[in-house]
């Protein structure tokens, strides 16, 4: 089975409808409250606008008496803190999802994951270049500054730099071979901003497709303009980024985080608005089984 076939099996689309089971209803009592944590890639103020409507949200859908919001400014805090217990619903990418499962021994599982406007099931790590650059390929990137975001960003960092590995790109330190520098910007935005502002020449990022992703986000939050940018390289499509709670949670629980994320654009569509705007196309459900390849990659380096 290809990789592209194996991803949509393990992922399904459907509208949910939780049944209720009164025998865990308790679990409300012992989660009345919640901590929602994420780190988006995207500028604090916007991503606080985007996603600070989720708090009152999920509260009312969840039953519960209040719900946090935590934005970090990189993947490792939220890592840490749903590993220390302090973040209960999180939301990463699938290089993330590993380390936690990792870490964790298995006790996490996804409840949901991000979808594009067109209905993408996966995203890309990419390459941007400034549009009016000479650069074509990645071959013409040598000897030239390449950006990236934070260090265990699935498609700023994790996934690239495996790919420049086997292409003799960087060496086993993901130090530069064919590159003259690899500079951390930070974030996706960061990195677009800076291919448009000339202080280095690509960066790495990532979309669901050329009509939407990091790029349509930062335009729509008037970072940069979409034709600024253009994109010299896309990888092989990954399943998108899962909101993720532990495994051991009651059953009730996870099901209703899940009929919270796919039922929202019916149930509060102007919550759904605000979320969605200018990147996503809504949730679906999703199966562990999708992010086995990133699980894989993490235990064999690990082995390294």
């Amino acid at each position: 089975m290809n990789r592209t076939a194996y991803l949509a099996s393990a992922i399904v689309l459907a509208s949910f409808a939780a049944a209720p089971s009164f025998a865990q209803e308790d679990w409300r009592e012992t989660y009345s409250t919640l901590t929602f944590g994420l780190s988006t890639g995207e500028n604090q103020q916007s991503a606080a606008q985007r996603w600070g409507a989720m708090a009152p949200y999920l509260a009312e859908c969840l039953g519960i008496e209040e719900v946090v919001v935590r934005i970090g400014n990189d993947y490792s805090a939220i890592i840490e803190s749903m590993v220390q217990g302090d973040v209960q619903l999180a939301w990463y990418g699938p290089a993330q999802y590993a380390i936690v499962h990792d870490l964790l021994d298995g006790d996490v599982v996804p409840v949901a994951m991000d979808v594009s406007p067109q209905n993408d099931l996966g995203y890309k790590w990419v390459i941007a270049v400034k549009a009016d650059s000479p650069y074509q390929t990645l071959e013409d990137l040598k000897g030239k500054t390449l950006g990236w975001g934070t260090p265990t960003s699935t498609s700023g960092y994790v996934l690239p730099m495996q790919h420049f590995r086997e292409i003799g790109y960087v060496n086993e330190a993901n130090e530069p071979i064919h590159f003259g520098a690899l500079v951390q910007t930070g974030s996706h935005d960061n990195g677009l901003v800076s291919v448009v502002q000339g202080t280095i020449d690509a960066t790495t990022n990532w979309y669901y497709s050329p009509a939407a992703g990091s790029h349509t986000r930062a335009a729509g939050n008037g970072l940069i303009k979409l034709e600024d940018i253009r994109f010299i390289h896309e990888s092989p499509m990954a399943p998108n980024a899962p909101f993720t709670t532990r495994k051991s949670y009651p059953d009730d629980m996870k099901a209703k985080m899940s009929e919270c994320f796919i039922n929202m654009r019916y149930s509060a569509p102007e919550v759904y608005e605000v979320v969605t705007k200018d990147v996503f196309g809504g949730f679906a459900l999703v199966q562990p089984e999708a992010y086995d390849p990133f699980v894989a990659i993490r235990q064999a380096e690990k082995r390294q």
